[in-house]
């Protein structure tokens, strides 16, 4: 194995610029994104000159991380205000709607957002043990949403040899190494892209091979998968997911928005009981990220989807990012008042409307969601407080949208050290993130929704041949850099050729 070479550029931990899954264009840079960064960049080449490291040594430290999240509690949070919080417009009133025992003012909801954050200390950046324990963890963490852009097999050496080896983009081996030996995820769904079914060039097949290679690698079952469904396609692609089920290990339906929702007679509930007869009753539909502006009564709102839900309570629904829109604030409790609310208040208004809520059968998933609040702790906080309040711990899931937004251990660490503040807790009635609360979220719950047995399938994982290649990593990490390295889009050209590659556009 090749050792570390201390002159490789360094990569920051965390991506301080918008990144795309390439489901949605990403926004351009702001000036404090390019603050933060050139502000890490800065606070590393005084540590690591100081603690006699190189620069990459330095980020790719536990120290390196904690110093992200230092400067990002520094540049985003204490009081910087992005604009466009309704708490800076008045604070938050019972008579307006909003759900909070006594009225908010603006100067104490401004405070409440400011705490926001990450708990580090700056010590921890200068001191290995402390930092360790910052952003380290033995959780068992279950992504139940990743993504490979491979095409399908049969592979050659054009696809995973020479150069291309260690392409995520093309080689599956890369992409075992991004998900399980560069992170601490010990299981991972391996989900599909937005495409008809003869367009999708990141395949079932191409998620059945990768599934066989790491089961005969690793002896234990790291990798479950998903089958793409497009309900509205009719009578054939109906017919297909019994095709899908014999063919492959297909533990979940994938579906995404269609103008005819899951709860149709015409589209919704032929699939549904097509999915009842084939014995596969895991749905998990993508809503939120779209271009209906994370309206209401938008194609990509989770209305459908929960009223299936009540409709359905033998099967389990995943509401894939959690309904989260880009562009839409979420730095607000949820008003009860509102008619056409945005963004994820779409799902706690659907869940309340049903009568559903904590204990039910429709979970919060956090795919590209935690990545893109990351970064703004205040909306992060209101996201978070708001689904473990309305849907309540048991009921959201651990989702990365990797590798697309590079491979996911800087997301695990900075959820194992971000809290919602006392303040946020006693105004908006948001539960406190406790280390058991986050156990739940990184994978407990997942296990529960996919029948996982976590002692076995961590004795089964302690055995296996990915956990040697880990501790390989452990006596060398600098042979596995863990830059974050996204693989999604970055501008609005990256954005429209990915689309065109995926097959989810002409």
């Amino acid at each position: 194995m090749k050792k570390s070479d201390p002159e490789r550029a360094p990569e920051a931990p965390i991506s301080f610029l918008p990144v795309s899954n390439g489901e949605f264009e990403p926004p351009p840079a702001t000036e404090r994104d390019r603050r933060a960064e050139a502000r890490y960049w800065r606070v590393v080449e005084e540590k690591a000159r100081r603690l006699g490291m190189t620069r990459r040594q330095f980020t790719e430290s536990a120290a390196g991380m904690v110093t992200a999240l230092l400067v990002m509690n520094e540049v985003y949070g204490c009081g910087e205000s992005p604009g466009g919080g309704a708490g800076g417009q008045g604070g938050f009133t019972r008579d307006a709607g909003f759900d909070v025992e006594r009225d908010v003012s603006a100067a104490d909801a401004a405070y409440a957002d400011s705490q926001a954050g990450y708990d580090v200390h700056p010590d921890a950046t200068e001191d290995v043990a402390r930092a360790d324990s910052t952003v380290s963890g033995d959780e068992f963490i279950f992504d139940v949403q990743v993504h490979n852009t491979v095409p399908a097999p049969p592979w050659n050496a054009s696809t995973c040899g020479g150069a291309n080896a260690t392409d995520t983009m093309l080689c599956p081996k890369a992409f075992l190494n991004e998900i399980f030996v560069l992170s601490d995820t010990d299981v991972a769904c391996l989900s599909g892209f937005p495409a008809a079914r003869q367009n999708d060039q990141p395949s079932i097949r191409a998620r059945g091979r990768i599934k066989e290679i790491i089961d005969q690698l690793s002896g234990s079952p790291r990798l479950v998968i998903h089958a793409n469904v497009r309900p509205s396609d009719g009578a054939a692609e109906l017919d297909a997911m019994a095709e899908d089920a014999a063919n492959f290990p297909v533990v979940a339906w994938k579906t995404y928005p269609e103008p005819q929702g899951l709860d149709t007679d015409a589209v919704g509930r032929p699939f549904i009981e097509r999915a009842r007869q084939v014995g596969v009753k895991i749905i998990a539909s993508h809503r939120g990220i779209g271009s209906d502006g994370g309206a209401w009564t938008g194609m990509n709102s989770p209305r459908d989807v929960v009223t299936a839900a009540k409709a359905n309570p033998d099967f389990k629904f995943l509401v894939y990012h959690s309904a989260w829109q880009s562009g839409v604030r979420e730095d607000h409790p949820f008003n009860m008042a509102s008619d056409a609310p945005l963004g994820i208040d779409r799902l706690i208004k659907a869940v309340l409307d049903n009568g559903l809520g904590p204990g039910s059968n429709v979970y919060a998933e956090l795919g590209s969601t935690w990545h893109n609040l990351r970064n703004d702790m205040a909306q992060a906080a209101h996201a978070l407080g708001k689904l473990l309040r309305y849907l309540g711990p048991e009921r959201i899931l651990w989702g990365t949208d990797c590798v697309l937004n590079g491979n996911p251990q800087s997301q695990i660490e900075a959820f194992r050290a971000f809290q919602i503040p006392p303040a946020m807790q006693t105004m908006y009635g948001y539960p406190e993130l406790t280390p058991e609360v986050k156990r739940k979220i990184l994978g407990e719950n997942a296990a529960a929704v996919y029948g996982v047995d976590i002692a076995a399938m961590r004795r089964r994982i302690t055995a296996d041949d990915i956990n040697g290649i880990i501790l390989a990593r452990a006596d060398d990490p600098g042979a596995f850099p863990r830059g974050p390295r996204p693989y999604g889009p970055r501008t609005r050209r990256e954005f429209l050729a990915f689309l065109r590659w995926s097959g989810g556009a002409a």
